[in-house]
């Protein structure tokens, strides 16, 4: 049976508590390091308790993959080499985003959803909470994919800290990620034609199979859950990975795969913004190569103020983004996971477990 978990959330503002957690040192160590250092592919990361939330084992900064810098920019991610000891302690920096002089309604009154730290390529990392009392040997897992419209958005934006829903249900592990946005994690170039910020998603996933067992987790039940342009991630990846989805259950919150409108199968769209950085009129190589010496901070200014009318989402590359999703869905090419659908709408939530824990009342998770 072919389950698709979808639930509708109204996402608000978690302003003056989530203001009052991220006041709070994030690099208190206590003297639990049995508790708190784990042996992973990353090599041993170590984490923290601090004071707002004393019974919640943290690690934020965990790489999992190598940066996806010079040659590596604009492709797929590689796993990362082991590195012997890593003290995860402090947000690494959201993935570049692209800029915006618009006032919107985040800017004005919600900010608890914009990034919170700075931006660098080198930003693949994800943030894991765990409880320090676990009411089981083995928990589930949720992966979470932010939003952002592909454009921007990281895992360090307030209303994403989890800590104090775990603080009180010491029951689920949950991990945060970035992953590539814009033209750095959707190029569709000649030569690199595939969604990078997807299999960035994807990596997380793999490296969550493989390591969770340490901090408690339970492979076999992972969900992965996404809010907008997460939501749409995570559509597309149940079609995406049919064979071995490695999550056992989807939450697609506010967004689906069908909302994917990109088809530029020409590559178009990448060249001529090329041609805007001295970068045009080159083979395919060439092209690329040149577009991955240029100064990425060029890049972010182009893209954002310099009027290239130029936009980089998931593009139809038949491999993580298929066009015809309503057919595959017919044909059965979806992940086979879990199957509930619910709608509900929250009002205002002054915290993300407010509705948390009615999400995981509902599907018994």
């Amino acid at each position: 049976m072919r389950y698709v978990l979808l639930l509708l959330v109204g996402w608000t503002a978690c302003s003056t508590q989530a203001r009052n957690l991220h006041k709070h040192s994030y690099s208190k160590q206590t003297d639990l390091i049995h508790e708190l250092s784990v042996e992973t592919t990353a090599g041993i990361v170590t984490g923290f308790i601090n004071d707002t939330a004393p019974s919640v084992r943290q690690w934020l900064g965990i790489p999992y993959a190598g940066p996806p810098i010079g040659a590596l920019r604009f492709s797929p991610p590689r796993p990362k080499n082991q590195i012997h000891n890593l003290i995860t302690n402090s947000y690494k920096p959201s993935c570049i985003q692209q800029l915006s002089n618009a006032s919107t309604p985040h800017t004005d009154l919600v900010p608890e959803f914009l990034i919170n730290g700075g931006q660098s390529e080198d930003c693949l990392y994800i943030n894991i909470y765990a409880p320090l009392n676990p009411v089981s040997e083995k928990l589930p897992v949720f992966i979470y994919i932010p939003g952002g419209g592909f454009t921007g958005g990281g895992a360090d934006s307030l209303y994403k800290i989890p800590d104090q829903w775990i603080q009180s249900t010491q029951a689920h592990i949950f991990i945060i990620m970035n992953y590539r946005v814009n033209i750095f994690g959707f190029p569709n170039s000649r030569d690199a034609p595939l969604n990078a910020g997807l299999l960035d998603q994807r990596l997380v996933v793999e490296w969550t199979r493989d390591n969770i067992p340490a901090f408690g987790g339970d492979a076999s039940r992972i969900t992965l859950w996404g809010q907008s342009a997460g939501a749409m991630s995570v559509g597309m990846y149940g079609y995406a990975w049919v064979e071995d989805p490695i999550v056992s259950a989807l939450i697609a919150d506010s967004g689906s795969a069908s909302i994917l409108t990109i088809n530029d199968p020409e590559r178009i769209a990448f060249s001529k913004f090329a041609g805007f950085l001295g970068c045009g009129n080159l083979t395919a190589d060439k092209e690329l190569d040149c577009m991955q010496h240029v100064d990425a901070g060029a890049i972010q200014q182009v893209l954002s103020f310099g009027g290239t009318g130029a936009s980089f989402r998931p593009v139809v590359d038949g491999v993580t983004a298929f066009e015809n999703s309503s057919e595959r869905l017919l044909e059965g090419k979806f992940a086979n996971v879990q199957i509930q659908t619910k709608e509900r709408h929250w009002g205002l939530a002054t915290q993300m477990e407010c509705y948390l824990v009615n999400m995981l009342t509902a599907y018994n998770l």
